[in-house]
């Protein structure tokens, strides 16, 4: 199956994919032409992007992402215990195995385990992450000024991540590194994922040359059609029928992602306002966020990869981790999903602004996901701050 949209910009996308249908299993799989893969199942979506990485969700709310070798990145199950009231109560446990370090997959020396409560809203089944209440010395270093400038380049290559208008070399103010810490770690998890680390990339298997095969023979079919027709002003090969979602070859890193200044102060202040929830033990939830009179202007970073339609252009494309969506229209009660704009994007994701339906759930996680990084990189600022290595 090919087919062609138009991006927000004008140009052309095509998107091509093989489809199998497994009777016997119940399940829905597309190759995509760079490699990408998503399974539908009667109760679970699982997708697969670059290097091998799959990522499921299942309808119950469990959520689990697999290496290539299939070693466990996390993985979720339900599990019971008595609250204060001695009744017995149900949440999803999350126990991270491994977290991502310069691209590449890092095994935790201790798994770090994660509670969620599991529930409804607008009738979607969601989960909110519950987090313990943060520790004195987290909320000393988020608000205290660094004594000794703390240089970027001790967190990692952030320019190749993310384009600011203005990079500090050093950070004094933890709010403002914090801010940007949260969007330059997402980027830099999203293109992780990305990346042929494993050896194993998906770009190169058997199913997916074949879809690529097929879109030459499209483009060349194209060619010959439109040349020297008085009926189409297109020129030969001027159509974009390269790999699906922007790819011309293999996927790559590609240039920085530009953030603008008002983006930037916006995620600073949601970091603020998070950091103030994790201190007091509480969660980040759509609820909440719906119910603030800013609701309109808040941005979600995406946490895993996901495959949406893009409704301002027609066709499919990969909302990707690290990027950063807004609200086109708040959600209803009846639907489960909401319109959302993509206001910055990595390689190989939907285009800024791109319309794309998101479903609550998975705004939900979102919201766990931006919660559980700020809480990541306060740690990540404590410790390099308290050994002396940033």
């Amino acid at each position: 199956m090919i087919t062609q949209s138009l991006r927000p910009d004008g140009s052309r996308r095509v998107v091509g994919y093989r489809q199998i249908e497994d009777g016997r299993t119940g399940t829905t799989t597309r190759i995509y032409g760079d490699g990408r893969r998503v399974v539908w199942g009667r109760d679970f979506e699982q997708r697969s992007i670059g290097n091998g990485v799959d990522f499921v969700t299942r309808q119950d709310g469990r959520r689990e992402a697999t290496l290539p070798d299939g070693r466990p990145v996390y993985r979720d199950r339900f599990t019971t215990f008595k609250d204060l009231s001695g009744e017995p109560r149900r949440m999803i446990e999350r126990t991270r195995y491994t977290r991502w370090w310069k691209g590449r997959p890092v095994y935790e020396t201790r798994p770090v385990v994660r509670y969620y409560d599991a529930g409804f809203f607008y009738g979607a089944p969601v989960a909110y992450y519950r987090p313990r209440p943060l520790p004195p010395a987290y909320i000393a270093i988020y608000v205290v000024p660094f004594p000794v400038p703390l240089p970027a380049v001790a967190f990692g290559m952030v320019d190749e991540w993310v384009a600011f208008a203005s990079t500090p070399r050093a950070y004094t103010d933890p709010a403002v590194l914090m801010g940007d810490m949260q969007i330059w770690s997402g980027f830099e998890e999203g293109r992780a994922y990305s990346a042929p680390w494993s050896g194993t990339s998906l770009y190169g298997s058997p199913q997916a040359a074949s879809v690529r095969s097929a879109m030459v023979q499209m483009q060349q079919q194209a060619a010959s059609q439109t040349e020297g027709s008085p009926f189409n002003p297109q020129q030969p090969g001027s159509l974009d029928l390269g790999s699906p979602f922007g790819y011309e070859g293999a996927p790559s890193p590609g240039a920085a992602v530009s953030v603008s200044e008002e983006v930037r102060l916006r995620v600073r202040e949601q970091v603020r306002s998070t950091v103030a929830l994790l201190q007091a033990g509480t969660p980040l939830t759509l609820g909440g966020v719906l119910a603030a009179p800013d609701a309109a202007a808040y941005l979600f970073q995406t946490a895993q990869p996901l495959v949406v339609s893009e409704l301002s252009g027609g066709g499919e494309c990969f909302l990707n981790t690290g990027d950063l969506i807004g609200f086109y229209s708040l959600p209803d009660e009846a639907s489960g999903f909401a319109m959302m704009t993509v206001v910055a994007s990595g390689p190989g994701s939907c285009s800024p602004r791109s319309v794309v339906p998101v479903s609550l759930s998975d705004l939900q996680e979102m919201l766990n996901g931006f919660a559980e990084r700020a809480e990541d990189n306060l740690q990540r600022v404590l410790s390099c701050t308290a050994s002396g290595s940033c």
